[in-house]
């Protein structure tokens, strides 16, 4: 595959994610980020702070503060301040925060299925590996 290609193929399918969580996003009235901020949380058990949906998604720091602002407004996430450390704040999902990430998921779930259709697991290993393998050049590069 020439390098064009894969860069081509990523935008795509970022594109095409973006449409797919739409339907999501105008049936409970959010935008792109906050689905992103709520899709992060219930993926990611133990990753639950701001910083981390910045530093795992690469989404502004801004962004995600008005994402976590809006969604907190909506009583769509809480905001938990660590007992040990008063300056880590926890963002906990609502039951309707909950009832909409599980709403995202399953259209992720679609995409994805779509995305893979007909590539064995022991291609998606690979896959994976060559791309852990470009993020980690990604990290290292001058």
């Amino acid at each position: 595959m020439e390098l064009s290609n894969f860069f081509d193929a990523a935008s795509r399918a970022k594109k095409e994610y973006t449409r797919c969580l739409e339907p999501v996003c105008r049936d409970f009235g959010l935008t792109q980020n906050e689905l992103a901020v709520l899709l992060f949380l219930n993926n990611n058990p133990g990753l639950d702070r701001a910083a981390d949906i910045v530093s795992c998604r690469g989404i502004a720091k801004s962004h995600v503060s008005l994402a976590v602002s809006a969604l907190e407004a909506r009583n769509i996430l809480s905001r938990r301040f660590d007992s040990s450390d008063r300056r880590v704040c926890h963002l906990l999902l609502t039951e309707q925060g909950a009832r909409i990430a599980k709403a995202g998921a399953a259209r992720q779930r679609q995409f994805f299925d779509a995305l893979y259709a007909g590539i064995s697991p022991g291609e998606r290993a690979q896959m994976r590996a060559v791309i852990q393998k470009i993020m980690e050049n990604i990290a290292s590069f001058p």
